[in-house]
């Protein structure tokens, strides 16, 4: 039974890959890009766990904590550009390493992350205000928040349309959304899935997490379809050494190293012709006339 677009309701879809038994399917109407057989809520509860590796990292490695800071940090330089201190929500907010570095900025922070875990780690450790659960209706005050966060948080929701709609519900009017996600339309992915057929892989889908993979312009059209003005879209790169592998792993085949050395560069390249494998939404809600 195929599922319908989560952005435009369509039931007509291309299939474009499958990983791990995960079809990965393009809306013939608006070209959103999404899981066709999406996991269970059981299954993603259990994906989201210190059981099943998620995010265990972040209080075991000290190199994934500092990974993460220096992520904290850049986006809150993000953040910085656009808003000034006020009272933000940040949406999948994980250990809380966003909202110490948002509170340092004079922000006054809350969070809500639907892994327990993670929330555990927010609440005890960094005394942070953090729910613990998905995002409810009614759960935050109507015109509540002064911004919203969700850093690579939207595409793992089993329906953004349904989660922006509480979002804005709880911003104020004038409120900023900022969202960041992959890009599925990036130069990497998109000429990567050129030759993904001939090679048998493509890097840039993470099912089951990844539920969704947006572009500029399905994200923006369903930021727009849910009231929002767009003020600008930020074009980031993922590592190369999250997408490719150290050079020394570069070297354990010859066709991986081809691989790396054809589609490294896109990486790079991305950004700077506004094609990045990353993008920053920042989306402001439209005041009521």
């Amino acid at each position: 039974m195929k599922i319908k677009c989560d952005v435009c309701s369509n039931s007509s879809q291309s299939e474009i890959w499958t990983k791990e038994g995960y079809q990965l399917v393009r809306c013939d109407s608006c070209g959103l890009v999404f899981i066709a057989n999406p996991p269970s809520t059981e299954q993603l509860e259990k994906l989201y766990s210190f059981a099943n590796g998620y995010h265990q990292g972040l209080v075991q490695s000290d190199a994934e904590i500092l990974r993460h800071e220096d992520e904290a940090r850049a986006n809150m330089r993000i953040l910085t550009k656009h808003a000034r201190p006020g009272l933000l929500l940040d949406i999948g907010c994980s250990t809380g390493l966003f909202l110490l570095e948002a509170q340092r900025g004079g922000w006054r922070v809350c969070g809500l992350e639907y892994s327990t875990d993670s929330a555990k780690i927010a609440q005890e450790n960094h005394r942070l205000e953090v729910a613990q659960g998905a995002l409810v209706k009614g759960q935050y005050p109507a015109n509540y928040f002064d911004v919203v966060t969700m850093w690579d948080v939207i595409e793992h929701l089993p329906s953004p349309s349904a989660a922006l709609d509480e979002v804005m519900e709880i911003l104020k009017p004038g409120g900023l959304f900022i969202a960041k996600t992959p890009n599925v339309d990036g130069l990497y992915p998109a000429l990567s899935l050129r030759i993904a057929g001939k090679v048998g892989f493509w890097g840039h889908p993470e099912p089951p997490g990844h539920l969704y993979q947006f572009s500029v312009t399905t994200l923006g059209n369903l930021l727009i379809q849910k009231g929002f003005s767009i003020e600008h879209a930020h074009h980031h790169a993922i590592p190369i050494v999250y997408s490719f592998g150290t050079l020394k792993q570069w070297c354990r085949s010859l066709k991986w190293l081809a691989y790396s050395c054809v589609f490294a560069p896109t990486v790079i390249l991305g950004p700077l012709i506004n094609r990045g494998d990353v993008i920053t939404m920042i989306a402001r809600k439209n005041h009521v006339s």
